[in-house]
């Protein structure tokens, strides 16, 4: 349904692997702007400070500016614009009930999946993001998000006596039995409540896409997902109908790539041609800012003394350094600041 004819403006993080975004919770806007028909402006970015919270996807429309996905969906059908206008009572009880267990059940996994497994964080999860956020964002902005997932999942999932492993345990568990529910629910329909999409395809999409089409080097929700041929076959069937792949970005991308290999450069060199000065300016920055944070707080201590006597005695140690050839010692530059951490350490070794 119409609700007027102002283009609205939607800013999202950048996508990949065939996905219009990597972020679920862009996807899902992205998706439920596509099946209602909201005429938009999409502004892809890596820079999150766009929005004024720092927080993406970010809609605009005339003085309005949303942030969380509940909140756009919910303003995007007070300007009349929506996909479950034709929902039955019981199918929009059923769209709270399942919104809520893919935040509880599946959000949890998907976060520790990206941000706290370890091995996925270093090799794929930060490299990714510093490639796509802008120098110096990029050197604080994936701590910042791994932070936050890490809070999310542990304050919600931990407790006294529960070990990481245990937490870990527990949400693939329920990660897993989620799927297991959406395979049931969707069943041989096309979507969720028939052959037209509704929020909960939207939320659904945004969550699994990147579990199903994110090459990470450790991904036990892919595997379980793969089972699922129907949920697999409705993600396959939103990004082909709704996201088709634009010919001139594809012509563009092919060109770099056959530029790329007849010139012998390797492909992150074409698509991140400042890739090596950034990491030049990030280290300096680093050590700049880890360097003046020592003087700030007094770890590093420079002490000048001055070895100049003065009066009689300074000629007698003179000549006494002449007749000797020695030189004088040369200033003393200490860390001093450090010295009383290792003498505690020592001293309570030694006790």
């Amino acid at each position: 349904m119409a609700g007027g004819d102002d283009t609205m403006e939607l800013h999202v993080w950048k996508g990949d692997w065939g996905l219009p975004s990597v972020d679920p919770n862009c996807l899902a806007v992205l998706a439920y702007c596509k099946f209602s028909g909201v005429p938009l402006d999409v502004k892809v970015t890596g820079n999150p400070w766009r929005s004024p919270t720092g927080e993406l996807p970010n809609l605009r429309h005339n003085e309005v500016s949303e942030t969380k996905v509940h909140n756009i969906f919910s303003y995007l059908r007070k300007q009349n614009w929506g996909s479950d206008f034709e929902l039955s009572t019981k199918q929009c009880a059923d769209v709270v009930a399942f919104s809520s267990m893919l935040e509880e059940k599946l959000l949890p996994a998907l976060l520790h999946l990206w941000w706290i497994d370890g091995r996925t964080y270093v090799d794929f999860t930060r490299p990714w993001y510093t490639r796509m956020i802008p120098f110096p964002l990029n050197f604080f902005v994936p701590g910042r998000k791994q932070k936050a997932a890490s809070l999310r999942v542990f304050l919600t999932k931990g407790g006294e006596n529960i070990t990481d492993s245990d937490v870990e345990t527990k949400i693939y568990k329920e990660a897993k039995e989620c799927l297991n529910l959406l395979s049931y629910k969707l069943g041989d329909q096309d979507f969720m409540f028939g052959r037209q999409p509704s929020s909960l395809d939207a939320l659904v999409f945004g969550y699994l896409a990147p579990i199903l089409k994110a090459p990470l080097p450790s991904n036990q929700l892919q595997t379980h997902l793969r089972q699922c041929d129907n949920l697999c076959n409705m993600c396959n069937k939103i990004l082909q109908q709704f996201f088709p792949p634009n010919r001139a970005e594809l012509e563009e991308k092919r060109r770099r790539e056959e530029a790329a290999r007849r010139a012998g450069v390797p492909m992150d060199d074409t698509e991140f041609p400042n890739k090596r000065r950034n990491m030049i300016l990030a280290a300096v920055f680093a050590v700049t800012a880890m360097v003046g944070y020592a003087f700030m707080s007094g770890l590093i201590n420079f002490q000048m003394l001055d070895y100049a006597p003065s009066g009689p005695q300074q000629s007698a140690d003179k000549n006494n350094s002449s007749e000797s050839g020695s030189k004088p010692n040369p200033p003393d530059f200490s860390a001093s600041g450090f010295d009383p951490m290792f003498e505690e350490q020592n001293t309570e070794s030694g006790e």
